[in-house]
């Protein structure tokens, strides 16, 4: 890698590089937090996948760390957010400007409506390269070219003029990738990065993502309602539902023991490979709006355990094992499932 694009961070490597603290996010007058106290950390190298079907909150929480949230309307109602130990929230708009694409990146979930339909490919890049290094216009469009080299887009230099109507849908989300990759940043961030790409691209992005990380040692924050991607790529999972976190640990924990009714009734609406036997478990009901969000867990109207300390009362999230936390009263649930059923 050249000078030009050295990145070391000066921060110590012992320490988390991005922790979330307790974050909170309220748009307009509101009755409710759209995201609230959401806490969660991510190491230099790791993957963590927040997972939760849509209206969760998951993208706003990341456009939320990137500094891309209009404010007004919405604005931070608490928290802290704190990147190779500086505080994001309170950093002048200049200084987030001068990391986001740089030390923080981010791939948008439609690559279509991302990438400037007039402008070409090799331009959008090096846009970005020149704005955080100060090199030529000539070693910029080179720049360009290497990193589609890296995403493996066929015949690299003849793509680097066409515009995005030009391809594929899974070749646009490798200019994503690229783009957002081009200043090998400490921290990407990934919304829904394979949605509209079928399985077979899919499963191309996804280890292309892996090795690109393998090979940058670069964090991820991978942003999905997909449990097949999660189990896939993640290291740590967090499991989130309308605007908190209700659980969160290792992946194996998350899989081989669900500890919060939303996450099991995820796992239970998996289809399998094998012979169907019964109808796929799906979870009642709907996401609560920002209207009618129940004050105390917001899952309650839709768990087959709810309770009254469940309607009165928000769970905290309480260790279950080594990492492994989960916003429950009833948690661990093999203990008490007798009492709460």
């Amino acid at each position: 890698m050249s000078e030009a694009f050295d990145t070391t961070s000066g921060g110590t490597n012992s320490a988390p590089l991005l922790t979330v603290d307790n974050l909170a996010i309220r748009f307009g007058n509101a009755p409710a937090n759209t995201v609230d106290g959401i806490s969660f950390s991510v190491d230099r190298g790791e993957t963590l996948c927040i997972v939760g079907e849509s209206g969760c909150g998951k993208s706003i929480s990341a456009l939320a760390l990137m500094g891309l949230l209009p404010m007004p309307p919405a604005k931070i109602a608490g928290g802290r957010v704190s990147f190779d130990q500086r505080d994001l929230l309170t950093l002048p708009a200049k200084a987030r400007a001068d990391l986001r694409g740089d030390r923080m990146a981010m791939i948008f979930q439609e690559p279509m409506t991302s990438l400037n339909p007039a402008f070409r490919i090799g331009d959008q890049i090096a846009e970005g390269v020149l704005r955080h290094r100060a090199i030529s216009q000539a070693d910029a469009r080179r720049r360009a070219l290497e990193m589609l080299d890296r995403v493996k887009i066929p015949a690299a230099a003849e793509r680097l003029d066409d515009y995005p109507h030009q391809l594929s849908g899974g070749m646009r989300q490798r200019v994503m990738i690229a783009m957002a990759l081009a200043n090998d940043p400490d921290l990407l961030i990934a919304d829904e990065p394979t949605t509209a790409l079928d399985v077979t691209i899919q499963a191309q992005i996804l280890e292309l993502m892996r090795t690109l990380q393998d090979e940058t040692g670069t964090a991820l924050i991978m942003i999905t309602h997909d449990l097949g991607v999660v189990a896939e790529i993640a290291d740590q999972v967090a499991v989130m539902y309308a605007g908190r976190i209700v659980e969160q640990g290792p992946v194996e924990a998350i899989f081989d023991d669900p500890q919060h009714p939303y996450t099991i009734g995820l796992m239970s609406s998996l289809p399998s490979l094998g012979e169907r036997q019964s109808r796929l478990t799906t979870i009642s009901g709907m996401v609560p709006t920002i209207e009618t969000m129940p004050s105390g867990c917001r899952f309650a109207p839709r768990c087959p355990f709810v309770r009254e300390t469940c309607i009165t009362s928000a769970p905290e999230l309480t260790s279950m094992s080594q990492g492994h936390l989960a916003a429950c009263h009833f948690a661990p649930l093999e203990t008490h499932m007798v009492e709460a059923v």
